[in-house]
């Protein structure tokens, strides 16, 4: 009887020792994946913000501009700043996505 209960026990842990190294080896690749995006995002963005900014700002909101409600250009630390929003909020989408399509 206490050999059963062991062996039972044994077969119980190297099934869960199994379920977590496969868990674990499917989620590596969707960490890395999201990480690449979030760094491609961060880098478009500081880009589009710092460059586009000046260009397209001032012709849509002029008055705003005029006020002072607005800056007609950014900092670099304001564009850094602005990119790391949309970059983590981005790392989000493949996240999510993955959740649901995993789910049973």
């Amino acid at each position: 009887m206490e050999e059963t209960r062991n062996e039972i026990e044994k077969e119980i842990e190297k099934r869960v020792a199994e379920e977590v190294e496969k868990r674990v080896t499917e989620g590596v690749p969707v960490v890395i994946s999201i990480l690449v995006a979030v760094a491609v995002t961060f880098v478009i963005s500081v880009v589009v913000f710092k460059f586009v900014w000046a260009w397209v700002v001032p012709d849509l909101f002029p008055g705003a501009v005029a006020q002072g409600l607005i800056s007609a250009d950014l900092t670099w630390l304001a564009t850094v700043k602005l990119a790391v929003l949309v970059a983590v909020l981005s790392g989000f989408y493949p996240a999510v996505r993955e959740a649901f399509r995993t789910r049973p």
